[in-house]
């Protein structure tokens, strides 16, 4: 072995670039603060099994999350604590044939609640504090794809033949997959087409909430509430990417037998932000609420980077087949500003049933970078967010019913999350169809149990568009939540 000196990404699955020392400064791309900004399926078994229509709702510790306001329900001493598991499915296509299909499949488990409510005696109203963990969401993923390519090749975003060679060397050029044309200035670049690519892409981590708030009446049945959240939390990202050629499909010194690499990114991510809520009660019959997030700053800090190996089919006049591996890694930091989130709820009491239905709206065109050590250009990058995403809503809706005061609650509901880019067709929106069920454990105990089943489609490309992996996402998440009032 010798050894020698703009896509699209999916909605919380991503694609990057081979070669990324060699593309870009750093791995920054607008949907790494999609990312960051994107809710997760919730917090709490209960508002799981209710479709997360828990804005006007909020009578647990997760209404640290969904709507503070709703803690001044509390009269009693609450610990909380419970645990996710998120099963995930990808189903591909490669340039949109079916015959060439991968499935992949990915889990985790995490804990998802962990707090204390306590009410504070006063002579009148209510007040109530929390504080605690939640997680918010998860980003574990991953995909494979294996298909023929007659028209393109990755080896043209490194050096497109005829083109113009920068003074830099270029990967392609260190792994002997392309030359410069020293009289003319252009790339000597055949290899363009007739390959077998072929990839997995896993992905790792999650933002955690660490909150403290807290609700008061203001008047009778009118309360309200702020939380304060510092989030933490960490991504990792890691591609292994091929491409293959027949023997005799490219003359020597380019005729390749395998392009292999392998990248990764490995961040560190925190933040700040704040919730405020209000929450208006008639007992026993309506709850109106509504809750406003604050934007997110988050600084993210990463190490990235790349190794790559060409193999040939016959030897140089050195006597090598192969070359590499490249490795160039990096580093990099940058921050993110999240949108605001507005968010209406309201829940219905009749009988021994609760219907509930709430809506978000968040502008992520309002999505932006403010700083970054590498030198892409912040201005591009949001220029880039507002031609790309839109304003989107996430609707909800819910039920619970505990017949005949048997200590046996039973729940279902339906969230449908529209898609924030503002190409994307209908079946890109996320869906889910939840289900629950709430047990009493004695007078004071209760176990709850959430179900939620999502899908939508998506696609990334590789590349470019004549390299396009579609997808069929199907994702099973669970969460048990296990609460004690004294």
């Amino acid at each position: 072995m010798k050894l020698t000196s703009k896509m699209r990404r999916v909605w919380f699955l991503i694609a990057v670039t081979v070669g990324i020392s060699q593309q870009y400064a750093s791995a920054q791309f607008i949907e790494d603060a999609l990312r960051l900004g994107n809710q997760g399926i919730g917090v709490g078994a209960r508002s799981l099994g209710m479709g997360n229509a828990y804005t006007g709702v909020a009578s647990d510790f997760s209404a640290l999350y969904w709507n503070p306001a709703g803690l001044a329900q509390a009269r009693y001493g609450e610990f909380s604590f419970g645990l996710s598991y998120l099963n995930n499915k990808d189903k591909s296509a490669f340039n949109g044939n079916a015959d060439e299909a991968g499935q992949y499949t990915s889990s985790a488990t995490n804990l998802n609640t962990l707090g204390l409510v306590l009410p504070v005696p006063v002579r009148r109203g209510s007040l109530v504090f929390a504080f605690g963990y939640n997680r918010q969401s998860n980003f574990t993923s991953g995909m494979g794809f294996e298909g023929f390519n007659p028209v393109s090749s990755i080896i043209q975003t490194w050096a497109p033949n005829g083109e113009k060679y920068p003074e830099e060397i270029t990967l392609a050029e260190e792994l002997e997959l392309a030359d410069a044309d020293t009289v003319t200035g252009t790339f000597i670049s055949p290899i363009n087409g007739n390959v077998t690519q072929m990839g997995e892409a896993i992905e790792k981590g999650g933002l955690n909430n660490w909150s403290l708030g807290g609700g008061v009446d203001l008047a009778k049945n009118l309360s309200v509430g702020v939380t304060l959240t510092y989030v933490a939390g960490s991504y990792r990202y890691d591609r292994n990417y091929q491409e293959t050629a027949a023997q005799g499909t490219y003359a020597p010194p380019y005729d390749m037998k395998a392009l292999v690499t392998d990248e990764f990114i490995d961040g560190d991510i925190d933040g700040f932000n704040a919730k405020f809520g209000l929450l208006y009660r008639l007992p026993d019959w309506f709850r109106l609420g509504l809750a406003v997030k604050t934007p997110t700053s988050f600084s993210v800090k990463e190490s990235f980077g790349t190794s790559a190996t060409s193999y040939f089919w016959t030897l140089d006049p050195q006597g090598y087949s192969s070359y590499g591996p490249i490795d160039e890694p990096g580093t990099g930091e940058y921050t993110v500003v999240t949108p605001w989130v507005f968010s209406a709820g309201a829940s219905l009491m009749l009988w021994h049933l609760v219907i509930s239905g709430d809506v978000d709206y968040t502008d992520w065109t309002q999505l932006e970078f403010t700083e970054s050590n590498s030198d892409l250009d912040i201005q591009g990058l949001n220029r880039e967010i507002r031609n790309t995403f839109r304003p989107a809503m996430n609707l909800r809706g819910g039920a619970e019913i505990e017949p005949f005061d048997l200590g046996v609650r039973f729940r279902a509901g339906f969230t449908y999350n529209q898609s924030p880019y503002k190409d994307d067709p209908k079946t890109f929106d996320q869906k889910y169809l939840t289900a629950g069920l709430g047990l009493e454990l004695g007078e004071a105990t209760m176990l709850d149990a959430g179900y939620a089943y999502g899908w939508w489609d998506t696609y990334r490309v590789n590349y470019d568009q004549t390299s396009r992996v579609d997808e069929k996402i199907k994702t099973n998440t669970f969460i048990l939540t296990l609460t004690h009032r004294f």
